[in-house]
């Protein structure tokens, strides 16, 4: 961390202190520099020896000329007028004059195309590769180095033999500095360690977008860019300063020439076709597909052409990366004016990493240093905008999924308030008329085919309640309306409803309760029914001879909670130890053969389960084939403890209050007006009838009614609209809702369309007089 520290203060601090002073006719005067902490460029005009390769103890045959330091030879003319190429051999020498005292001392060399071999003061000192005449003596190599220096005169003598026969550049690019040992290596360090910092955040970024596309967004952009960041990573520490090479010293140099430029081509072919993904319809899909085409060409020559053929279109491949980056933020102003998501980020991403680019090629086409920092906030700001750019169209895709998936929630509760709707109303019919029927005091033999019929009628209605209440228990939707409820009566109606097919099976059906239960508790009646019906239901489905049982045992009790076991047992054909986990699945049954035979939906103990698990209760099972099942669940009631009014004396109660009341009944189904007639007349109730929301509307205007019974789903103006045109003008008289429609919403919106209660088809007449009596009663 200290290294890295100074490194930091040398990065900003070096390129404004450096010292004034140049190499002149080979010398360069720093006798006059301090040293410490301090870095200094030989750069200036060097002694230069044209097609040599010169030693320093031959080197004082040789007339000398000069050439600046560094300059690539590529057209070059020397002080004498030599003209030089980018292939060839020379020999450069420079002597330094340093002051009396100086730091431990160390120079820094960067790229020599394309080997070199430096002399210190007479003798050989460091070398990349195998400097030679031609290019089969020459072995190419660069690697940055830090050599020391052990000072012994005040004066030094650098000789450097450069060759290049494999690369469109020739010559010494970048300066050799020389100074405090401490600096140049620290500074070594640091651009190592942003050269690898850089690229492993872009690898592993590259995989987070890489695991997103596979695992999650199946987007090209997002696949595009991940392969853009693990092609582009390569790029940090395979060029410039070769870290690389730090980690694999032994690599060969055409193996790095060619990855080095496969990491320039493939990456900006990669990155405009993710650009063209991102905003296909404000981009033209040729210009962006040309230029990914000549990448891949590019590429192609980087894999087998001669590097001295491919290291030549690193120009002209820079004028393209130009104008693709001024058509691309063409595209990204188009799309952000015409509001595409991200657009702005991508408009800045795309003017930064412009800057960048134009930077970077000034740094490889001219002598200027490169200031890494500024390179490394640049690329840092480019990437941090793209994955802003990404994240926010996933954000974006994450919310029109969200709003998709509430638009189908939405439409698959409409669909089934509509089934709700269609089926319960014909139902509605049956079960009204098989009650009235049943009043009616039948003959025997009517009796017994009206009981079927309320009974086959009761099954199928529970069959749609079981389909309506596990949609409502998946997404959340049901409530628990707790009132007091008196177990010993339930339970006893409860025997009551399944006696007579217990007694077409010939099975005893029995109830046996506590006799230290409290039978008046706080419950939801609907549901402890719901419960109790299911499990009861199923044992005498399953049961061919024998008994079912229905029996309530006192755990504890203290005088305000009471907690029952609450078991139905039976002696039917028992279910599989492997098969009592998964019939508490939906659409499960113990096998495919079971459903055949006794047929079902397979929700019933699907919904038994989910019931019990929101009231904080399990639903627990012990059976064995042919030996009979027992369902168990524990359960705390609350005592309810004041007296409760017989059913029969609250019957009269009710008959009394609503005796000669004036109802309104707004419904548009003919059957359902002719039931609902039949039981409000029963009741001795003056009955009129509206067809439709509008009529009902009028009506109410101009006559005085008890109560007002409300459809909801009828033609010119439904149940709701007209309840609310109701309230503008008459906000007491109670409206009840007379719906199809079981779902929690439908039973909201009646609440807050201004109806006071709602019934649902097909009603159970008991509890329609209940209400009616109820909300006369408190007008």
């Amino acid at each position: 961390m200290k290294r890295f520290g100074i490194a930091l203060i040398i990065l900003l601090w070096m390129p404004f202190n450096s010292s004034s002073q140049e190499v002149i006719e080979g010398v360069i005067d720093l006798s006059k520099t301090d040293l410490r902490n301090n870095a200094v460029p030989l750069n200036g005009e060097w002694e230069f020896y044209w097609k040599k390769l010169l030693k320093p103890d031959s080197i004082k045959y040789y007339e000398p000329d000069y050439y600046t330091f560094p300059k690539l030879w590529n057209g070059g003319t020397t002080r004498n007028g030599q003209e030089l190429t980018n292939t060839g051999y020379a020999t450069y020498r420079v002597r330094v004059i340093l002051p009396p005292k100086t730091p431990e001392l160390a120079i820094s060399l960067g790229e020599a195309y394309n080997s070199y071999l430096l002399y210190y003061d007479g003798f050989e000192f460091g070398k990349n590769g195998k400097v030679g005449k031609s290019k089969e003596e020459s072995i190419p190599d660069w690697m940055p180095k830090v050599l020391s220096l052990a000072r012994y005169q005040n004066t030094l003598e650098f000789v450097l033999q450069v060759s290049n026969f494999r690369h469109t550049k020739g010559g010494v690019r970048e300066p050799i500095m020389i100074g405090d040992r401490k600096v140049l290596n620290a500074k070594r360090d640091f651009d190592f360690s942003y050269d690898f910092l850089l690229s492993g955040s872009l690898i592993m970024g590259g995989l987070f977008f890489l695991g997103l596309f596979m695992f999650g967004q199946h987007e090209k952009s997002v696949l595009f860019f991940a392969l853009f960041c693990l092609t582009f990573s390569y790029r940090m520490i395979g060029s410039g300063e070769y870290a690389i090479h730090a980690l694999y010293p032994n690599m060969s140099w055409d193996l790095i020439i060619r990855a080095e430029y496969l990491a320039l081509f493939i990456p900006c072919g990669i990155f405009t076709m993710y650009s063209y993904s991102l905003y296909p319809e404000d981009s033209k899909k040729t210009i962006l597909l040309g230029f990914s085409v000549i990448s891949a060409i590019f590429s192609l020559l980087s894999l087998f052409a001669p590097t001295i053929v491919f290291t030549s279109l690193v120009e002209p491949f820079f004028i393209l990366v130009i104008v693709a980056i001024f058509y691309l933020i063409y595209v990204y102003w188009i799309a952000y004016k015409r509001n595409r998501t991200g657009a702005q980020y991508a408009f800045a991403s795309t003017g930064i990493v412009f800057m960048v680019a134009v930077y970077l090629i000034s740094v490889y086409l001219t002598p200027v240093q490169e200031n890494t920092f500024l390179t490394f906030i640049g690329f840092i700001l480019f990437f941090f905008f793209q994955s802003l750019i990404l994240s926010y169209r996933f954000a974006h895709s994450l919310k029109k999924a969200k709003e998709a998936a509430e638009d189908a929630s939405k439409a698959k509760t409409d669909f089934l308030s509509t089934i709700s709707h269609e089926i319960r109303t014909p139902l509605n019919a049956v079960v009204g008329i098989s009650h009235f029927l049943m009043n009616e005091e039948p003959r025997d033999d009517q009796k017994e085919s009206l009981e079927s019929l309320q009974f086959s009628a009761e099954h199928l209605t529970a069959l749609i309640n079981d389909i309506l209440d596990y949609n409502k228990l998946e997404s959340g939707a049901i409530e628990f309306e707790f009132t007091e409820v008196n177990l010993e009566t339930l339970a006893a109606k409860i025997i009551k409803a399944h006696t007579a097919l217990a007694k077409e099976k010939g099975l005893s059906l029995v109830l046996e309760l506590d006799e230290n239960m409290h039978p008046l508790v706080l419950a939801d009646q609907t549901r402890i029914y719901q419960v109790l019906n299911n499990l009861i239901n199923n044992a005498l489905k399953f049961t061919a001879k024998g008994y079912v049982k229905l029996k309530t045992t006192v755990l504890n009790s203290d005088d305000r909670i009471q907690n029952l076991r609450i078991e139905v047992l039976d002696s039917g054909i028992g279910i599989p130890y492997d098969k009592q986990k998964i019939i508490f699945e939906r659409f499960t049954q113990a096998g495919s053969s079971t459903t055949r035979e006794y047929g079902g939906t397979g929700l019933g103990l699907a919904i038994i389960k989910k019931i019990l698990n929101m009231v904080g209760s399990e639903i627990y099972v012990k059976s064995e084939p042919d030996s009979g099942t027992i369902f168990w669940f524990d359960l705390a009631f609350k005592k309810v403890l004041h007296t409760e009014v017989d059913e029969a004396v609250q019957e009269v109660e009710d008959s009394n209050i609503i005796t000669g009341k004036k109802i309104l009944l707004v419904e548009d189904n003919q059957m359902n007006i002719m039931v609902a007639e039949k039981f409000l007349k029963k009741w001795e109730l003056r009955v009129e009838v509206a067809h439709n929301g509008q009529e009902g509307v009028e009506k109410m205007k101009e006559n005085k009614y008890d109560l007002v019974l409300m459809d909801l789903q009828m033609p010119i103006m439904d149940g709701y609209k007209a309840t609310r045109k109701i309230r503008t003008f008459d906000e007491k008289t109670p409206i009840i809702a007379l719906t199809a429609s079981a779902l929690l919403k439908v039973r909201q919106d009646v609440i807050a369309a201004g109806m006071n209660d709602y019934i649902t088809k097909p009603f159970d007449p008991n509890e329609l007089k209940r209400k009616i009596a109820l909300y006369i009663k408190y007008q």
